[in-house]
Order: structure tokens, then C-alpha cells, then sequence
């Protein structure tokens, strides 16, 4: 039996995916298999909460590549509420970054166990005494609670990657993962923004915990196996579930945690 070919690149979403379920992975990433199935209803709310997250994330970006605010502000005019209100919210309780150097949409990453690990950070921040931020917006209508995102591979992925890979763009090198942090910042929630210290011990946790889920990816792909998730309350927000046998019904886009805007990205971007 040929093992089944794992993509080089290896993202948080399909990191995630893997440990939520293997055979998404498999259908998603190795078959790459498009299965035409909403992962969320109803259809035109989850689509309309996915541009208007799009169009959120170009607004921070635009701001912090140094366009007026005013002029940011006057092309809202005809905007809808939710958006308008996320961008007031961002401009009242935006972090203060203003003494940092700020890289927007920088894409970083590190080789790790015969594959590469990739981050696509909203933004790096360098603040004062050499530190590192990352921030990652977030316009998820119900945003999860701290120990959650602690346990979320995006989490750990992303402060481990900054810490071996953000060299080029911090003066101290190499870089003490005492000096990185991360923050994710809901328009939803302004005034409470989710801040994770590094250290030098969750890095090395980070580590075994990253290459273990490779070495997991691997052995599935050589034997060719995938099993399906035994958690069947993740396949209502899953695309595959009547492939899978799992129900056709999607979940109500209210109860998602995850922002609707992810749920519409190509995978193949994600490798």
C-alpha cells in the first residue's frame, strides 16, 4: 500500500482539522475533495457574517498600513450596522500599539518534523524592549472562552512559529520566547482581549506537542488511515457530514465560536 501524500505545508487549519478529524483531513487535504455542504444555517447569514468579517479585516489592515481614519470611516457610510459598530469598537479599544513597528498579514514558518509549520498572523507587532505581539482579529459572534483558545492548535502554533521564525524582524535574536505573546481581539467583546505569555516551557511543550501531530499525520497516512470522529457534534459545522453518513442538517450559525469568514477558505491556501 502507498502512504497517502501529506502536504509539506501544514497551517492551523489543517492541523485543526486533523485533530477534530482525521478523516476531514484525509477528505480535505489529501483527497482534496470539494463537497458542496454548508457548514453552518442558514446559508445567506453565514455568508453575510463571512464577507462582513472579510471587509473587517481589510479595514484594520488598511488603518494600520496608514490610511486616514476619517477616510476609512466616510466609505462606511452605507455599510451594514455590525460593521459599522466593529469598527467603532476597534477604533475606541484597539490595543496601543502606537510606539510598536507593525507587519500586517506576515506569513511565517518553521521546519518541524519533515514538514513546514505555517502561521498567517493578522499582525506582528514589535513593542519597546524588543517584544513580540501577535494579534489576531477576530469577528466570531460568540467568542470562546480563555482555557479553549489555550487549547486551540492555532494557539500554540502560532506563538511557537513567531518565537523560532520572527528573527529577521526583531533586534534580539534569537528570540526568548519570554518576550512573545499573543492576543486575540473581538469587536464583540472590545474591552477584553485575550492575552497568552510564551515561555520558554510551553515552547518545548509546544514542540513535542506539534511534532507529535505530525508523526499522528504520518502514521494515519502510511497505513492509510483516517477514522472519522467519534465526537459527532463537530460534524454539524462539517461540509462532509452527508459524505460521512453524519446527518444533512448544518448547525445554527448562533452557536458557532469559529468566525464564519474561515469557513469559507480554500484549503489548498492553508498547505
Amino acid at each position: 500500500m502507498n502512504p497517502s501524500p501529506i502536504p509539506v505545508q501544514l497551517s492551523q487549519s489543517s492541523l485543526s482539522d486533523y485533530q477534530t478529524c482525521p478523516r476531514r483531513f484525509e477528505l480535505r487535504y489529501i483527497q482534496g475533495l470539494y463537497w458542496p455542504a454548508v457548514e453552518a444555517e442558514p446559508v445567506r447569514e453565514v455568508e453575510r457574517l463571512a464577507r462582513l468579517g472579510r471587509d473587517f479585516h481589510r479595514l484594520v489592515q488598511q488603518h494600520l498600513a496608514g490610511l486616514p481614519v476619517d477616510a476609512l470611516t466616510a466609505s462606511l457610510s452605507g455599510a451594514e450596522p455590525e460593521l459599522q459598530g466593529w469598527w467603532k469598537a476597534y477604533l475606541a479599544y484597539r490595543p496601543a500599539l502606537d510606539e510598536a513597528v507593525l507587519y500586517p498579514e506576515l506569513t511565517l514558518s518553521a521546519p518541524l518534523n519533515g514538514h513546514r509549520l505555517v502561521a498567517r498572523l493578522d499582525l506582528l507587532a514589535v513593542l519597546p524592549g524588543n517584544r513580540l505581539l501577535v494579534v489576531d482579529w477576530k469577528t466570531a459572534l460568540h467568542p470562546p472562552d480563555r482555557d479553549t483558545l489555550a487549547r486551540r492548535v492555532q494557539t500554540r502554533l502560532y506563538l511557537y512559529v513567531v518565537a523560532r521564525a520572527a528573527g529577521p524582524y526583531c533586534p534580539t535574536r534569537p528570540i526568548d520566547p519570554a518576550a512573545v505573546q499573543m492576543m486575540y481581539w473581538y469587536p464583540a467583546a472590545p474591552r477584553s482581549p485575550v492575552v497568552f505569555e510564551y515561555s520558554p516551557a510551553r515552547f518545548q511543550a509546544d514542540e513535542q506537542f506539534l511534532s507529535g501531530l505530525i508523526t499522528n499525520i504520518q502514521e494515519a497516512a502510511a497505513s492509510a488511515t483516517f477514522p472519522q470522529t467519534t465526537d459527532t457534534r463537530a460534524c454539524a459545522a462539517c461540509s462532509y457530514r452527508s459524505l460521512c453518513n453524519r446527518g444533512l442538517q448544518a448547525g445554527p450559525v448562533s452557536e458557532l465560536d469559529a468566525d464564519p469568514a474561515d469557513m469559507f477558505d480554500l484549503p489548498v491556501l492553508d498547505w
